[in-house]
Protein backbone atom coordinates (compact mmCIF):
# COMPACT_ATOMS: atom_id res chain seq x y z
CA UNK A 1 0.00 0.00 0.00
CA UNK A 2 1.34 3.43 -0.93
CA UNK A 3 1.95 5.79 2.03
CA UNK A 4 -0.49 8.69 2.32
CA UNK A 5 1.04 12.16 2.36
CA UNK A 6 0.49 14.08 5.60
CA UNK A 7 -0.20 17.18 3.48
CA UNK A 8 -3.22 15.39 2.01
CA UNK A 9 -4.48 14.25 5.39
CA UNK A 10 -4.53 17.66 7.08
CA UNK A 11 -7.27 19.26 4.90
CA UNK A 12 -9.38 16.11 5.23
CA UNK A 13 -9.07 16.18 9.02
CA UNK A 14 -9.94 19.90 9.11
CA UNK A 15 -12.97 19.33 6.89
CA UNK A 16 -14.16 16.44 9.04
CA UNK A 17 -14.09 18.65 12.12
CA UNK A 18 -16.36 21.28 10.56
CA UNK A 19 -19.93 20.87 11.86
CA UNK A 20 -22.30 19.66 9.11
CA UNK A 21 -24.57 22.70 9.37
CA UNK A 22 -21.62 25.06 8.97
CA UNK A 23 -20.28 23.09 6.00
CA UNK A 24 -23.71 23.26 4.35
CA UNK A 25 -23.99 26.98 5.09
CA UNK A 26 -20.63 27.63 3.43
CA UNK A 27 -21.50 25.51 0.39
CA UNK A 28 -24.81 27.33 -0.05
CA UNK A 29 -23.10 30.70 0.22
CA UNK A 30 -20.40 29.75 -2.32
CA UNK A 31 -23.09 28.56 -4.75
CA UNK A 32 -25.13 31.74 -4.30
CA UNK A 33 -22.06 33.94 -4.79
CA UNK A 34 -21.12 32.15 -8.02
CA UNK A 35 -24.55 31.75 -9.63
CA UNK A 36 -27.13 34.20 -8.29
CA UNK A 37 -28.10 36.97 -10.75
CA UNK A 38 -28.07 39.39 -7.80
CA UNK A 39 -24.83 38.18 -6.24
CA UNK A 40 -22.40 41.00 -5.38
CA UNK A 41 -20.08 39.49 -7.98
CA UNK A 42 -22.65 40.27 -10.70
CA UNK A 43 -23.12 43.91 -9.65
CA UNK A 44 -21.89 46.54 -12.10
CA UNK A 45 -23.24 49.70 -10.46
CA UNK A 46 -24.14 50.86 -6.96
CA UNK A 47 -25.03 54.52 -6.43
CA UNK A 48 -27.53 56.79 -4.66
CA UNK A 49 -30.49 57.78 -6.83
CA UNK A 50 -30.46 61.39 -5.66
CA UNK A 51 -32.45 63.63 -8.00
CA UNK A 52 -32.69 60.85 -10.58
CA UNK A 53 -30.44 58.63 -12.64
CA UNK A 54 -30.24 58.31 -16.42
CA UNK A 55 -29.33 54.77 -17.41
CA UNK A 56 -28.03 53.68 -20.78
CA UNK A 57 -26.78 55.94 -23.62
CA UNK A 58 -26.47 59.57 -22.52
CA UNK A 59 -26.36 58.62 -18.85
CA UNK A 60 -23.66 57.37 -16.55
CA UNK A 61 -20.80 55.88 -18.65
CA UNK A 62 -20.72 52.85 -16.33
CA UNK A 63 -24.23 51.98 -17.57
CA UNK A 64 -23.75 52.63 -21.28
CA UNK A 65 -24.78 49.07 -22.18
CA UNK A 66 -28.00 49.17 -20.18
CA UNK A 67 -31.35 49.83 -21.88
CA UNK A 68 -32.13 53.57 -21.93
CA UNK A 69 -34.20 54.47 -18.89
CA UNK A 70 -34.61 57.05 -16.15
CA UNK A 71 -34.99 56.12 -12.51
CA UNK A 72 -36.59 58.68 -10.21
CA UNK A 73 -37.79 58.88 -6.64
CA UNK A 74 -40.68 61.14 -5.68
CA UNK A 75 -42.90 61.39 -2.63
CA UNK A 76 -45.20 58.92 -4.37
CA UNK A 77 -42.53 56.27 -4.78
CA UNK A 78 -39.99 55.02 -7.30
CA UNK A 79 -40.56 55.18 -11.04
CA UNK A 80 -38.61 53.68 -13.95
CA UNK A 81 -39.30 55.35 -17.32
CA UNK A 82 -38.44 53.43 -20.49
CA UNK A 83 -39.46 54.44 -24.03
CA UNK A 84 -41.89 57.03 -22.69
CA UNK A 85 -43.62 54.57 -20.37
CA UNK A 86 -43.32 54.67 -16.60
CA UNK A 87 -43.68 51.79 -14.18
CA UNK A 88 -43.51 51.62 -10.42
CA UNK A 89 -40.39 50.09 -8.91
CA UNK A 90 -40.82 48.08 -5.68
CA UNK A 91 -38.19 48.59 -3.04
CA UNK A 92 -35.87 45.67 -2.18
CA UNK A 93 -37.05 43.57 -5.12
CA UNK A 94 -35.43 42.68 -8.44
CA UNK A 95 -36.62 44.51 -11.54
CA UNK A 96 -35.65 43.33 -15.02
CA UNK A 97 -34.31 45.88 -17.49
CA UNK A 98 -33.48 44.09 -20.73
CA UNK A 99 -30.69 41.63 -19.95
CA UNK A 100 -29.89 43.48 -16.72
CA UNK A 101 -31.51 43.63 -13.30
CA UNK A 102 -31.74 46.42 -10.79
CA UNK A 103 -32.71 46.66 -7.15
CA UNK A 104 -33.47 49.76 -5.11
CA UNK A 105 -32.62 49.57 -1.42
CA UNK A 106 -32.32 51.97 1.48
CA UNK A 107 -34.80 54.33 3.07
CA UNK A 108 -36.89 56.85 1.15
CA UNK A 109 -34.80 59.91 0.43
CA UNK A 110 -31.63 57.85 0.78
CA UNK A 111 -32.37 55.25 -1.88
CA UNK A 112 -29.53 53.40 -3.58
CA UNK A 113 -29.79 51.44 -6.82
CA UNK A 114 -27.68 48.39 -7.62
CA UNK A 115 -27.54 47.22 -11.24
CA UNK A 116 -26.59 43.63 -12.02
CA UNK A 117 -25.20 42.26 -15.26
CA UNK A 118 -23.87 38.87 -16.33
CA UNK A 119 -22.12 36.97 -13.54
CA UNK A 120 -18.37 37.43 -13.57
CA UNK A 121 -15.72 34.96 -12.54
CA UNK A 122 -14.57 35.38 -8.98
CA UNK A 123 -12.46 33.18 -6.73
CA UNK A 124 -14.56 30.92 -4.53
CA UNK A 125 -14.68 32.09 -0.93
CA UNK A 126 -11.99 30.59 1.27
CA UNK A 127 -12.22 29.66 4.93
CA UNK A 128 -9.85 29.14 7.81
CA UNK A 129 -9.85 25.60 9.24
CA UNK A 130 -12.59 25.13 11.79
CA UNK A 131 -11.45 26.41 15.20
CA UNK A 132 -13.62 25.14 18.09
CA UNK A 133 -11.69 27.36 20.53
CA UNK A 134 -13.02 30.42 18.68
CA UNK A 135 -16.64 29.67 19.54
CA UNK A 136 -17.26 32.05 22.44
CA UNK A 137 -20.24 32.05 24.79
CA UNK A 138 -20.77 35.25 26.70
CA UNK A 139 -23.11 37.85 28.09
CA UNK A 140 -24.74 40.78 26.33
CA UNK A 141 -24.63 43.78 28.63
CA UNK A 142 -27.28 46.48 28.00
CA UNK A 143 -26.16 49.56 26.04
CA UNK A 144 -25.07 52.68 27.88
CA UNK A 145 -27.06 54.80 25.45
CA UNK A 146 -29.97 53.97 23.15
CA UNK A 147 -29.54 56.52 20.38
CA UNK A 148 -29.48 54.87 16.95
CA UNK A 149 -26.90 55.72 14.33
CA UNK A 150 -26.62 55.42 10.58
CA UNK A 151 -24.05 52.95 9.33
CA UNK A 152 -23.28 50.69 6.40
CA UNK A 153 -24.31 47.07 6.63
CA UNK A 154 -22.58 44.03 5.18
CA UNK A 155 -24.17 44.77 1.77
CA UNK A 156 -23.00 48.39 1.64
CA UNK A 157 -26.51 49.75 2.25
CA UNK A 158 -26.91 52.46 4.87
CA UNK A 159 -29.29 51.48 7.67
CA UNK A 160 -30.51 52.93 10.94
CA UNK A 161 -28.84 50.69 13.51
CA UNK A 162 -29.79 50.63 17.16
CA UNK A 163 -27.30 49.77 19.91
CA UNK A 164 -27.88 46.31 21.38
CA UNK A 165 -25.19 46.36 24.03
CA UNK A 166 -21.71 44.98 24.69
CA UNK A 167 -20.80 41.32 24.20
CA UNK A 168 -18.52 40.20 27.03
CA UNK A 169 -16.67 36.89 26.69
CA UNK A 170 -13.30 35.21 26.40
CA UNK A 171 -12.05 34.64 22.87
CA UNK A 172 -8.93 32.58 22.33
CA UNK A 173 -8.29 32.73 26.06
CA UNK A 174 -8.45 36.54 26.21
CA UNK A 175 -11.26 38.75 27.54
CA UNK A 176 -13.09 40.86 24.94
CA UNK A 177 -15.76 43.53 25.04
CA UNK A 178 -17.36 44.06 21.63
CA UNK A 179 -20.01 46.60 20.67
CA UNK A 180 -23.15 45.02 19.20
CA UNK A 181 -25.72 46.74 16.98
CA UNK A 182 -29.10 45.57 15.79
CA UNK A 183 -28.85 45.78 11.99
CA UNK A 184 -32.17 45.56 10.10
CA UNK A 185 -32.48 43.26 7.10
CA UNK A 186 -33.53 45.37 4.08
CA UNK A 187 -37.11 44.72 3.01
CA UNK A 188 -38.01 42.68 6.09
CA UNK A 189 -38.99 43.16 9.71
CA UNK A 190 -36.02 41.05 10.76
CA UNK A 191 -32.77 42.25 12.30
CA UNK A 192 -29.54 40.65 13.45
CA UNK A 193 -27.46 41.28 16.54
CA UNK A 194 -24.26 42.07 14.69
CA UNK A 195 -20.61 42.59 15.54
CA UNK A 196 -18.28 44.18 12.99
CA UNK A 197 -14.77 43.44 14.23
CA UNK A 198 -11.13 43.71 13.30
CA UNK A 199 -8.21 41.56 14.44
CA UNK A 200 -4.57 40.81 13.69
CA UNK A 201 -5.39 38.80 10.54
CA UNK A 202 -6.77 41.85 8.68
CA UNK A 203 -4.73 42.27 5.52
CA UNK A 204 -2.79 39.12 6.48
CA UNK A 205 -5.32 36.50 5.44
CA UNK A 206 -8.66 38.14 6.18
CA UNK A 207 -10.29 41.22 4.65
CA UNK A 208 -8.44 44.44 5.62
CA UNK A 209 -11.57 46.38 6.63
CA UNK A 210 -12.85 43.72 9.02
CA UNK A 211 -15.57 41.08 9.14
CA UNK A 212 -19.18 40.69 10.30
CA UNK A 213 -20.53 38.20 12.80
CA UNK A 214 -24.13 37.62 13.98
CA UNK A 215 -24.69 36.61 17.61
CA UNK A 216 -26.82 33.57 18.33
CA UNK A 217 -29.10 33.61 21.42
CA UNK A 218 -28.60 30.98 24.10
CA UNK A 219 -31.35 32.20 26.42
CA UNK A 220 -31.61 35.16 28.74
CA UNK A 221 -28.61 37.45 28.36
CA UNK A 222 -26.36 34.64 27.09
CA UNK A 223 -25.21 34.65 23.46
CA UNK A 224 -22.75 32.77 21.27
CA UNK A 225 -20.22 34.36 18.92
CA UNK A 226 -18.97 31.65 16.56
CA UNK A 227 -16.07 33.28 14.75
CA UNK A 228 -16.02 30.35 12.32
CA UNK A 229 -19.10 32.03 10.82
CA UNK A 230 -17.45 35.44 10.37
CA UNK A 231 -18.20 36.86 6.91
CA UNK A 232 -16.68 39.47 4.64
CA UNK A 233 -18.62 42.59 3.62
CA UNK A 234 -19.74 42.82 -0.01
CA UNK A 235 -16.87 45.19 -0.84
CA UNK A 236 -14.53 42.19 -0.51
CA UNK A 237 -16.13 40.66 -3.64
CA UNK A 238 -16.72 43.78 -5.70
CA UNK A 239 -15.13 47.23 -5.43
CA UNK A 240 -18.33 49.07 -6.43
CA UNK A 241 -19.74 48.50 -2.94
CA UNK A 242 -18.70 50.94 -0.20
CA UNK A 243 -16.93 49.42 2.78
CA UNK A 244 -18.23 49.92 6.31
CA UNK A 245 -15.90 51.73 8.68
CA UNK A 246 -14.52 49.74 11.62
CA UNK A 247 -16.59 50.23 14.75
CA UNK A 248 -14.65 52.03 17.50
CA UNK A 249 -13.45 49.64 20.20
CA UNK A 250 -14.13 46.47 18.19
CA UNK A 251 -10.49 45.58 17.53
CA UNK A 252 -9.53 42.21 19.00
CA UNK A 253 -5.98 41.93 20.28
CA UNK A 254 -4.46 39.00 18.40
CA UNK A 255 -5.43 36.89 15.38
CA UNK A 256 -8.88 35.41 14.85
CA UNK A 257 -7.91 32.66 12.39
CA UNK A 258 -11.47 31.49 11.83
CA UNK A 259 -14.28 32.25 9.41
CA UNK A 260 -13.98 33.64 5.93
CA UNK A 261 -10.58 34.44 4.47
CA UNK A 262 -9.88 37.03 1.77
CA UNK A 263 -8.83 36.01 -1.73
CA UNK A 264 -7.99 38.77 -4.22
Amino acid sequence: MRPVSLALLVPAIAAAQTPPDLAAERADFAGWLATSPTSPVAAIYHQPIGDGLVLGPGGDPALADVQAATLRETRNGLTLETAGTGRAVPRNRDVELGSFRLRVSGERGRSVVTVYGPARRHPAPGWYPYAPDLVADGTLEPPAQHESRRMLGLDGIEVEASPAGTFVARVGGKPVRLTVYRLPEPGTEESDLTIFFRDATNGQGSYPAGRFLALRPLGGTRYRADFNRARNPFCAYNGIFPCPLPWPGNAIDGPIAAGERYTK
